[in-house]
């Protein structure tokens, strides 16, 4: 098997260490060792490391915050030496670890699986306090160096060092050569209508700079409005085709995803006028029973159930019922090529449920996400099977965990749903009481979602998970209109495209080396040409993102 080029940062904070584990190597018949003082390469076994000395902890940190590392050796081992400071290592190692989770961005952090921490000592209870602390650290392994040992006889030391090299070289094959690789996933939460407009241009620079096609991926999770996008997607719907259609390009699609006078609810109106007097009734009852007083508040409260869901959600239904019905295109969830999990709250159990799964498989997908947007109280509960289902992100922000749980270790997720940051004092009590109720679910969401996050890196730290979230610049545009109102198409497009390319610059040094394990190369190029188109345009404009224009021009879609 041909060897691969990998690369470590060694951490020495005694530079004799480093040394000596270098020495140990070269002994070794089976490796090609070339050694210099701040670097040196081996070569054995199909691996290839190129390895970078380092001593100080925040040049160590600096280092992985911007170059690739397949993995960081720390050197503890406390070897008979004129420089010999166990303390100062072990000091030196947890402020290395330290600095490296106070990376406030949880995703630039360096993976505590891929550090593996070399012990030795002739003291051995000092051992078990340091691969104790160390483990408290999570990392991904202590490998300890036995010749170290007072039991250890001197004639038995080399064999007990070329023992380290091989479990070295043997956990690097494991950690690098024989490890699975998983599935890749795309993860897609709520946000209303312009938050399906943030996804669409997240996977549009997706779908530019990936030698791979976002189509091809082995699972999409969809809550709200997420789940539209996913199950356009999932059905190998291109990209440009749903923004060619939602921004009216397209005028062969008919349909427009704005509300109007005849998505009122209408036929709800007798139901909550005769809900609400049986409510008058037995507020009555209760009054002639002395069990209840006569009060506003009573009174708003017993007339409060005539305020029912605003709009209906059927026709919806029906228009996404009639898209999957199209030639090469399903409404089955068993007939797609990858699989779809659209995401929905079992509205009484309160419980998160998985339409797509096994068991609720068999549910149309029109219908799944049609109760999946069901977000009072826009939209009424939608029945299915005799359970009534609401709003997806009610008990889950994007499924994250739900995704590795079933095998994926390369996970996209889209997170429109995020709250506007401001420092100014009443920024918030200014506006009205829709926008508060929006502002707080968004916090409640997204805080949610970093929580589950946080424990995932240390948890399931094998999975590698890229985030996609709107910058406060962008939240600002999209918190300026209902999150129901179709609007801004181009703007909110565009913009997600920009900053989603800038999110790919930051993390490219680390994207690269996890998208090719799973064959996908990362390019930007494409995607920086057409930000510079974007820039030199007077205003945003999709068009510039497309490969293929549809014919024709612009025009106004009846709905």
């Amino acid at each position: 098997m041909a060897s691969s080029r990998r690369r470590i940062l060694y951490f020495a904070p005694l530079r004799h260490t480093f040394a000596d584990f270098c020495a140990s190597v070269r002994r070794q018949s089976w490796v090609k060792a070339q050694v210099g003082e701040e670097a040196c390469s081996w070569h054995a076994r199909n691996l290839a490391f190129a390895i970078d000395l380092v001593e100080d902890p925040g040049d160590a940190t600096e280092r992985v915050r911007h170059h690739y590392y397949n993995l960081l050796v720390l050197d503890c081992r406390n070897l008979p030496h004129p420089d010999a400071d166990p303390e100062l290592q072990v000091q030196a190692a947890e402020e290395l670890l330290m600095l490296l989770r106070a990376e406030r961005d949880v995703e630039r952090r360096y993976p505590q699986r891929r550090v593996v921490v070399l012990v030795g000592d002739a003291d051995a209870d000092r051992i078990d306090r340091l691969t104790f602390r160390m483990g408290e650290h999570h990392v991904g392994a202590c490998l300890r160096d036995r010749s170290l040992a007072v039991w250890a006889a001197p004639e038995a030391r080399e064999e007990l060092r070329d023992r380290l090299v091989e479990q070295f070289w043997a956990l690097c094959q494991e950690l690098m050569v024989k490890r699975r690789k998983g599935s890749k996933a795309i993860c897609a939460a709520g946000g209303g209508i312009s938050g399906l407009y943030y996804e669409l241009g997240v996977l549009k620079c997706l779908q530019d700079v990936l030698s791979g096609d976002v189509r091809d991926f082995d699972m999409y999770f969809g809550i709200s409005a997420g789940a539209v996008v996913s199950s356009w997607i999932a059905n190998g719907i291109a990209v440009d085709e749903v923004i060619a259609r939602l921004g009216e390009l397209d005028h062969s699609w008919r349909y427009r995803l704005q509300l109007g006078l005849r998505h009122l609810n209408v036929k709800e109106v007798p139901r909550r006028i005769l809900l609400a007097n049986r409510e008058l009734g037995r507020y009555l009852m209760r009054m002639l029973q002395r069990r209840d007083e006569l009060s506003l508040a009573s009174i708003v409260g017993v007339w409060a159930v005539l305020l029912g869901p605003i709009f209906d959600s059927s026709e919806f239904e029906e228009m996404l019922a009639r898209m999957f019905s199209e030639e090469g295109r399903s409404n089955d969830f068993r007939d797609l090529h990858g699989r779809l999990f659209v995401g929905a709250t079992d509205q009484d159990r309160r419980e998160h449920v998985l339409f797509g799964d096994d068991g609720l498989d068999d549910v149309p997908i029109s219908k799944a996400i049609q109760a999946s947007i069901a977000w009072h109280p826009f939209f009424p509960s939608v029945e299915i099977r005799g359970r009534y289902y609401t709003d997806g992100v009610v008990t889950r922000t994007a499924n994250l965990k739900t995704a590795i749980e079933k095998g994926a270790d390369l996970v996209f997720v889209l997170d429109p749903f995020v709250p506007l940051i401001t420092d100014e004092p009443g920024a918030n009590a200014r506006k009205g009481n829709m926008w508060i109720l929006e502002q707080d679910l968004k916090t409640m969401s997204y805080t949610r979602f970093e929580q589950a996050r946080e424990e995932l890196q240390r948890r399931q730290s094998h999975a590698s998970v890229y985030t996609f979230v709107p910058s406060n610049r962008m939240r600002r545009l999209m918190s300026s209109q209902n999150p129901l109102v179709a609007r801004n198409f181009d703007a909110i497009v565009c913009e997600a495209y920009r900053s989603t390319r800038r999110r790919l610059s930051q993390m490219e040094y680390r994207m690269r080396g996890d998208l090719l394990a799973h064959g996908i190369k990362l390019d930007l190029e494409p995607a920086m040409e057409k930000v510079e188109r974007m820039r030199a345009a007077r205003r945003p404009d999709v068009r510039l993102l497309l490969d293929e224009l549809p014919t024709g021009r612009r025009g106004h879609r009846v709905a």
